[in-house]
């Protein structure tokens, strides 16, 4: 076949106006068809595909309708934090050290024994909100509490990655109950705040590294929008909760997935709930095949593999395993990480807030967002629209003689 019928990765690239790392996302996220040079680690991509996605542009003025990062890479087969696979990552960094890498500052100046302050009205709100869901109690605190910490609005490099660690230590307590934010490594705070042993100190290491970026999530998006026009980390982590509580962000099915697990965990028979929704037709939330993890997601196979390995006399998780076993026979589907964060919530006996790992690991990620988007152009107010909508009758008027 002719070379014509290629482009090589620079090449294509180019034509699209991207970097390379996007060029290989694209291979799954919009189809873009690959093949092997033989003899070397090249590939190639096919003509028409490119010339195909350049056209779907022009639109948008021959801009990609979506912005770029340098924050995380997902591929059909793994995700890259600034070019270092997570999995890897979950095994053997902390999380400060992740935080660091995605906020692109030396963890050990960033994550100190200095403390941010308190408001000196928090007794009084915390008593006020103690019957409060979780994440309204963390949205009301964080205005004040960045209020409190006039560093907060050094929005230099430096400065932001410092209020980045402080704004991650003040959402942590805040979700977990505790008064004050904890020096000690954000894995052990949570642990050591709710009882649990090394072994889930470890799981819950792992679990925040994993879960901390997935790229543009919609929560990333309104983070990514809202902090262009200048905002403190804890402003960024702030929007970010205020967009995961939407009600379009339920499509995620973040509840159906707590409620299914917990129905596993609480069944007489951990199988029973999972056969009832395959019989009635029903979605096993949190089963999902992504179309981004054509071999599933290793992010939560890893997170799973750690599990087996540390909890294998745990009776609650041999339940989740029956069941995981039991929509395997019945669909080939594993495990999403949403389903193993929600169980790890209930183990930790984080009751109504099963989720608060993913909330505080996400937040990392917010902020290296928040802090990316802040370097870029922010829109300016003579930004046009393309409006579709009716036009008013005096205008149609004015411009052709008549009325409608």
């Amino acid at each position: 076949m002719s070379d014509d019928l290629y482009m090589d990765a620079p090449e294509a690239a180019e034509a699209l106006g991207i970097s390379v790392p996007t060029l290989y996302s694209y291979v799954s996220r919009k189809g873009l068809r690959s093949f092997a040079v033989p003899g070397t680690r090249r590939r190639r991509y096919w003509r028409a595909d490119i010339l195909a996605l350049l056209a779907s542009f022009e639109p948008q003025g021959g801009e990609p309708p979506a912005p770029s990062t340098r924050i995380t890479l997902l591929t059909a087969t793994g995700t890259y934090y600034r070019g270092h696979d997570v999995v890897d990552l979950a095994d053997r960094a902390s999380v400060e050290d992740v935080a660091a890498l995605l906020w692109q500052a030396p963890a050990d100046q960033i994550f100190t024994n200095r403390l941010p302050h308190a408001p000196l009205m928090l007794p009084a709100m915390l008593a006020a909100l103690q019957d409060a869901p979780t994440l309204d109690r963390a949205m009301s605190m964080l205005p004040l509490i960045e209020r409190a910490n006039p560093r907060a609005f050094d929005l230099s490099p430096a400065g932001f990655a410092a209020s980045g660690a402080d704004a991650l230590r003040w959402l942590t307590a805040l979700i977990l109950g505790a008064d004050a934010p904890s020096p000690a490594p954000v894995h052990r705070a949570i642990a050591d705040t709710l009882g649990a042993d090394l072994v889930f100190a470890d799981l819950i290491r792992r679990a925040l590294i994993l879960i901390a970026d997935h790229e543009f999530a919609a929560t990333t998006h309104a983070v990514r929008a809202a902090a262009s026009t200048g905002l403190t980390p804890y402003a960024a982590v702030l929007v970010g909760l205020v967009a995961a509580t939407g009600q379009k962000a339920k499509i995620q099915r973040y509840e159906a997935v707590r409620r299914l697990v917990l129905e596993i965990l609480g069944a007489a028979d951990p199988a029973q709930p999972i056969i009832s929704r395959f019989r009635a037709g029903e979605d096993l939330a949190g089963f999902e095949t992504l179309p981004m993890h054509r071999g599933g997601d290793r992010r939560a196979q890893a997170l799973l593999s750690a599990c087996r390995a540390g909890l294998v006399h745990d009776p609650l998780f041999q339940r989740l395993e029956t069941a995981v076993g039991v929509v395997t026979d019945l669909t080939s589907r594993e495990p999403g990480v949403i389903v193993l964060l929600a169980f790890l919530g209930h183990r930790l006996g984080l009751a109504g807030n099963e989720l608060a790992l993913g909330t505080i690991g996400r937040a990392i990620g917010w902020i290296a967002h928040a802090q990316e988007a802040m370097a870029e152009p922010m829109i300016g107010r003579s930004a046009r629209a393309s409006y579709d909508g009716p036009l008013p009758t005096g205008a149609l008027e004015r411009g052709s003689g008549g009325g409608i």
